[in-house]
């Protein structure tokens, strides 16, 4: 393993990390290890949709964000500590392990006894503690590993937030999160508040990463981070129009075809080119 820049950003805002991430896979040539944490968000993988995902009622109080990589959806508030490798690679792309080895042993330094599943999360017993996604830019050989760490996390929020209150009748190819039990790291060792875990994090990971430097982000960074959130990270383009097509059914027995957000085909020829949004009630 190359050594790496270990970053921490100051943001904790969703739309900011997640272009932080884009804009540092695209625009260096670095090997990055990358700690954030977000405000309350839902965080949907790149294949998802978020009307079969995610509680989308008009009074929800967290963001909704489509993220680069696959997978499913997860949780973020100030207690789940995010981090990301973002690796230079000419082989071997997919290697979960690869990153996720380095925090789970960690975690065993720390008392918390894990272990890594099939699926490439860290468990505590039955209970989920970390999901893990990567994305791959094989036109740049780049590499975007990132996961997530629940320590001490509103669960009550988190179980509330990852699925509609009323399942909608949808028929898509999009990816479907795989639900587990989960469990804060906290509950199972008590390292006190997110930051000081957080520090621990970062103090111990050095025995099994080879760090180079702490860096900051710097102005001319984050100026080019806030540009792709405004054109991309915080757009219902990106958000929901990314979905991939689905049909949907209404009570009434009326079928929509819905792409990039909008509908496609309806008997209502009127609601041509609406956003599906409109259609439906949440609450």
């Amino acid at each position: 393993m190359n050594p790496f820049e270990l970053y921490i950003s100051t943001s904790t805002n969703a739309h900011e990390n997640l272009a932080l991430e884009e804009h540092l896979l695209l625009n260096t040539q670095k090997d990055i290890l990358l700690f954030y944490r977000n405000k309350d968000a839902v965080v949907i993988g790149k294949h998802q949709n978020p009307w079969k995902e995610v509680d989308l009622s008009s009074n929800r109080k967290y963001q909704v964000v489509r993220r680069l990589s696959g997978g499913g959806t997860v949780y973020h508030d100030l207690g789940n500590i995010n981090f990301s490798y973002l690796s230079n690679k000419k082989t071997d792309f997919v290697n979960f392990k690869e990153h996720i080895i380095p925090i789970s042993n960690v975690l065993t330094e720390l008392h918390i006894e894990n272990t890594i599943s099939q699926r490439n999360d860290i468990f505590t017993g039955s209970h989920k503690i970390s999901g893990n996604a990567e994305h791959v830019n094989s036109s740049i050989n780049r590499v975007l590993h990132h996961g997530t760490l629940l320590y001490d996390s509103n669960l009550i929020n988190l179980n509330g937030s990852i699925r509609p209150k009323v399942a909608l009748n949808i028929k898509t190819h999009a990816v479907d999160s795989k639900r587990s039990p989960v469990i804060n790291i906290r509950e199972i060792y008590d390292h006190g508040d997110t930051i000081h875990f957080l520090n621990l994090l970062i103090k111990k990971i050095k025995h099994y990463i080879p760090i180079q430097c702490i860096q900051n982000i710097s102005p001319s960074t984050l100026k080019q981070v806030h540009k792709l959130v405004q054109d991309k990270y915080q757009n219902q383009e990106w958000n929901y129009g990314h979905t991939p097509q689905f049909l949907f059914t209404d009570p009434y027995n009326n079928q929509y075809k819905i792409r990039k957000g909008k509908i496609v085909e309806a008997t209502n020829q009127e609601l041509i080119g609406v956003d599906f949004e409109k259609i439906l009630n949440h609450d």
